[in-house]
């Protein structure tokens, strides 16, 4: 925090807005020390109040959901009331978030592949023209050859794992939209 804003803060507002963003005590502590450079104290006792509050809004079950899809992490702050039902939905949404970035990273990799394999193709003819004897020419081609037969083979598993991890993914979301509360 900056001094001016040490100074004019309204710790419960803050407390609150930490709270509602799932924030740790330790966030308060780093205030603390930033506010003291400059002769400030914090009013912890407001400030709790305001972070309390802020946390019955964070720790729903819907909000657990939205953070972990959202790829957010969660610091174990929800009181013990609420906590259980939030990690729990906090979970299944990351694990969708997980897979979903997995396929993402998969989908990626296939582009990258199906690009290699053209850039083969189309250099194919460059290299064989380049040859200056048919035993070079032959090497070439079965050097190209090997090429592709690697890249086909990484695409046939890149895509295989595609399938298993779209299947992953349906399973888990259907389960995230099943959790009950």
């Amino acid at each position: 925090m900056s001094p001016e804003e040490c100074k004019l803060a309204d710790w419960a507002q803050i407390g609150q807005r930490d709270g509602s963003e799932g924030k740790t005590l330790a966030q308060l502590n780093d205030r603390a020390e930033d506010c003291a450079k400059v002769g400030v104290s914090i009013n912890t006792q407001v400030y709790q109040q305001g972070r309390d509050l802020g946390l019955r809004s964070y720790c729903r079950p819907d909000n657990a959901i939205h953070v972990g899809l959202s790829g957010g992490y969660y610091f174990g702050v929800c009181p013990p009331e609420s906590h259980a039902a939030f990690q729990q939905g906090y979970e299944a949404a990351r694990y969708v978030y997980g897979l979903r970035s997995e396929l993402s990273n998969l989908d990626q990799r296939i582009e990258t592949l199906e690009r290699r394999l053209r850039d083969v193709n189309r250099g194919e003819e460059k290299r064989l023209a380049d040859a200056t004897s048919d035993e070079q020419r032959k090497a070439i081609r079965k050097a190209i050859d090997d090429e592709r037969r690697d890249i086909r083979n990484d695409l046939s598993e890149t895509d295989r794992r595609l399938r298993r991890k779209r299947d992953e993914l349906r399973s888990a979301e259907f389960s995230l939209s099943n959790l009950r509360y």
